[in-house]
């Protein structure tokens, strides 16, 4: 038989089994009572599924978070973000990149950038895609006076440049 290679644990999935395991004895629910509210979602998960998601031995896919947080009556960014996390707690979105669990909760939220856009083209970029309420929400949020300021000397700044002939955006010749 082929050996087969188990994925070990991401930080963010191991965030995810502890607070599925929190909410689950919070709620006092046995893995036979969530396995069997899992299934009557149409999304089911076996005892031993469950078992095996606490214990980071298997994988929560999409469809997976959505059914344990409508069965556990929380939202998916609490299952994902540790709800006792301080704002400023290191929060590990991969293995490579790390935010804060307050911008964590935010992006994952659909309410935060994880990255900043850094000009007017990243931000309407990351807000493209968005539905329009919350593309206008984020717009407001977004658009301080202050950056608005900002991106404005930047644009003139271009525009002053173009004029004389310079088009290398970074200003030198």
């Amino acid at each position: 038989m082929a050996e087969t290679k188990q994925t070990p644990p991401t930080p963010a999935g191991e965030v995810l089994a502890a607070n599925l395991k929190r909410l689950r004895e919070e709620q006092r629910l046995t893995y036979v009572e969530l396995s069997a509210r899992l299934t009557e979602t149409g999304r089911p998960i076996p005892v031993l599924g469950l078992r095996r998601i606490e214990r980071g031995e298997r994988r929560v896919d999409v469809d997976d978070l959505l059914a344990l947080a409508l069965v556990l009556s929380t939202h998916p960014v609490d299952l994902l973000v540790p709800g006792d996390a301080a704002d400023d707690a290191p929060y590990p979105v991969t293995p490579t990149v790390t935010t804060t669990a307050r911008t964590a909760r935010g992006w994952i939220g659909g309410t935060a950038f994880l990255v900043d856009p850094k000009s007017p083209l990243e931000f309407a970029t990351a807000i493209r895609t968005m539905p329009q309420a919350r593309a206008q929400a984020m717009t407001r949020l977004w658009m301080t006076p202050e950056r608005r300021h900002e991106w404005n000397r930047q644009a003139l700044e271009y525009d002053h440049r173009q004029a004389e002939g310079n088009t290398d955006p970074g200003g030198e010749d």
